[in-house]
């Protein structure tokens, strides 16, 4: 993950600077890596899956343990003899599972003892590698689900089963598409790379500074307008990018030192960052890799899932342009200066070079997979377009630098979803998913608020430190049927987990994209984290709300009429929250006012109709009053015949 690229010595996740041929021999297997993949994408070359999530899996875990070091002591400029033999012992492995594949189909499910011993070693490396590249927490988590399977008996109730042998464990994790080379690092090697290199290629060829432009020139001169360019920027951008940490680091670099400028403190420009950026995860039609994931589990077209995804991502995305708009009013801050603000007109001249993303959407609504959507009409479109002018064109260093970058983010997202893997095979293979489905029912009493307070805590605690779909999976395998049994329908279960997934970036004490906002911000990481968390409010309340009024999620809506009251109410009361966090509205708001406001929100919010009718009448007297405050205030000022100014009555007669 991006958050990882920290080349600081207090990181655990250190990335070395190998010079001369050792670098030259790392940018050779991220091209190869990468080229690989594209190569798959275009659809000419359709290996077996398990051969594809094997390759995938290999470059990943030779490139970890060549750029990783095992400790803060390894040496920072080249590999360790340790590494040079895991990384040859990776090779080995994946190399045995690729050219064994053939073998081990004729064989049906049998193998022999080298089978078993490759699987082991390969089992060991894999949990090394997410050691050196991926939270701590996920680490263990699989640790721990391998000790469940072997330890079954002695587990208490209701986990108890009968426990596995280890070449049983092996069989099911190693040597099966139900375990590391499974659906979820299939979801790595199939759609998430490619889209890793897609966004690598439109930061590369302008998009990201084309995105940057426009929103600086719609939003540059309002009131904190570098606060709003990052969010739309960021918005736009984290869409496409899909894991929040690398879109922090590409955007960030502008739009944080930007809004540090105008007045901003550091941790709160960070937080913006970090809160755009997730939420461009959320925000069709792109959502990211994760989006896909969803749609092809539940069998649905691509295209219904974005639309049910769009008038939640617009609440989350009210909220956080309210909260950063009432910050400026409260702290007085101004936009930027009409010199800095590109003329709109002419910068979305260059609006072409929104071709691609039009590209990917085009065939996916001609029902093209996410990998051949993402090659034919993002990459290739891409490339096209740039090669029309000689100063824009794909020259080959620039093409390795978009491999290199897309293949360091891509290294630790592959490890992270084989560890998935483990954790997800155990549970197919112990049947543990429906214990606890049980268990949150009994928990909740069969109560459906209760439930979705829980699997949000879960999706947060589950995605600490992880790229948005492996927190999905790890929710979803046991949340979303309970869900589903308390009555949710599918799209919305998924989407609920899928959300909290991708807040969890946001959330400390692991809070990956706020950690990296707070890094370019010169800020304190939790500081940053907490920040994040206030901004994005939007986010933790949308989930709760589609859940309850489906109709905001476009697929029970019965009439267009229907949605407009419940989506109108919901957007007021998130800015009024908003409004309230930030002690501002026109002005400053007494305590009092925020008090009020508060409960007024609170009303608007909740999705029903005696609420809302509540909410807008009280929201209503507040206006009233308000305007009837600054009537008696200009009443009580006169202006002054020289010219000076306004002085108030008393000021006139003392």
């Amino acid at each position: 993950m991006a958050a990882n690229a920290d080349t600081t010595e207090e990181s655990p996740f250190t990335r070395r600077e190998l010079p001369g041929r050792l670098g030259t021999l790392a940018v050779a297997i991220s091209v190869v890596w990468g080229s690989y993949h594209l190569l798959v994408a275009s659809g000419f070359y359709l290996p077996p899956p398990t051969v594809l999530r094997a390759v995938h899996l290999g470059f990943g875990m030779i490139l970890c343990f060549l750029l990783a070091p095992a400790w803060r002591r390894s040496p920072r400029t080249r590999p360790s003899l340790v590494d040079w033999l895991l990384i040859t012992a990776t090779a080995g492995t994946m190399g045995y599972v690729v050219f064994r594949y053939e073998t081990l189909v004729r064989m049906g499910g049998q193998y022999d003892p080298p089978d078993i011993w490759v699987g082991v070693v390969g089992t060991l490396l894999l949990f090394e590698a997410a050691r050196r590249t991926v939270s701590p927490g996920l680490t263990w988590l699989a640790a721990l689900a391998i000790l469940f399977a072997y330890f079954g008996r002695s587990v208490p109730e209701p986990f108890t089963h009968s426990g596995f042998s280890v070449n049983r464990i092996v069989q099911h994790l190693f040597l099966s598409g139900e375990g590391i080379f499974g659906f979820i690092l299939g979801v790595s090697a199939e759609i998430i790379i490619v889209f890793v290199l897609f966004g690598a290629v439109l930061e590369g060829v302008g998009v990201a500074d084309f995105f940057y432009r426009i929103s600086n020139a719609v939003a540059g001169g309002t009131r904190g307008g570098p606060a709003k360019i990052a969010v739309i920027s960021s918005a736009l951008m984290g869409m496409v990018s899909g894991e929040t940490s690398a879109n922090v680091a590409t955007t960030g670099a502008f739009t944080i030192p930007l809004m540090k400028r105008v007045g901003y403190p550091n941790y709160f420009a960070g937080a913006v960052e970090a809160s755009a950026s997730a939420g461009g995860q959320i925000l069709p039609p792109v959502m990211g890799a994760t989006a896909f994931v969803i749609a092809d589990s539940l069998g649905i077209p691509y295209v219904k899932l974005a639309l049910a995804a769009f008038l939640p991502a617009t609440l989350y995305f009210v909220g956080v342009f309210a909260t950063v708009h009432f910050r400026a009013v409260r702290m007085g801050l101004s936009g930027l200066a009409r010199r800095e603000i590109p003329p709109f007109w002419a910068t979305l001249k260059h609006g072409y070079l929104m071709a691609p993303l039009a590209g990917i959407v085009v065939f996916l609504l001609l029902d093209y997979t996410p990998t051949f959507a993402a090659f034919w009409g993002g990459i290739v479109a891409a490339v096209a377009i740039t090669s029309l002018r000689r100063e824009t064109r794909l020259a080959w260093p620039k093409i390795v630098r978009f491999l290199v970058r897309a293949t360091r983010t891509a290294m630790s997202l592959a490890v992270a979803c084989a560890l998935v893997g483990v954790v997800v095979g155990v549970a197919s293979l112990t049947g543990v998913t429906m214990t606890i489905a049980h268990l949150i029912l009994r928990l909740t009493g069969g109560s459906l608020l209760p439930a979705l307070a829980l699997t949000m805590l879960v999706a947060l605690v589950f995605g600490m430190g992880l790229p948005t779909t492996a927190a999905y999976v790890l929710t979803a395998i046991s949340a979303v049927p309970v869900l589903e049994r308390l009555g949710v329908p599918q799209i919305p279960a998924h989407l609920f987990v899928f959300y909290f997934g991708a807040l969890s970036a946001l959330t400390p004490p692991v809070c990956t994209g706020a950690y990296t906002a707070a890094g370019l911000a010169g800020a304190d990481p939790n500081q940053t984290g907490f920040a994040s968390v206030r901004i994005a409010l939007s986010g933790f309340i949308a989930p709760f709300l589609f859940v309850y009024d489906q109709e905001l999620v476009l697929t029970a809506l019965s009439s267009p009429f229907a949605v407009i009251e419940p989506y109108l109410t919901a957007a007021l009361g998130i800015t009024l929250l908003s409004a309230v966090l930030e002690g501002a509205l026109l002005d400053r708001l007494a305590k009092w006012e925020r008090a009020g406001l508060g409960v007024v929100a609170l009303l608007l919010v909740l999705p029903e109709h005696i609420t809302n009718y509540l909410g807008m009448a009280s929201l209503t007297v507040y206006v009233v009053q308000q305007l009837r405050r600054r009537r008696a205030a200009s009443a009580s000022v006169v202006p002054v015949a020289s010219g000076l100014g306004r002085i108030s009555h008393k000021e006139e007669n003392p």
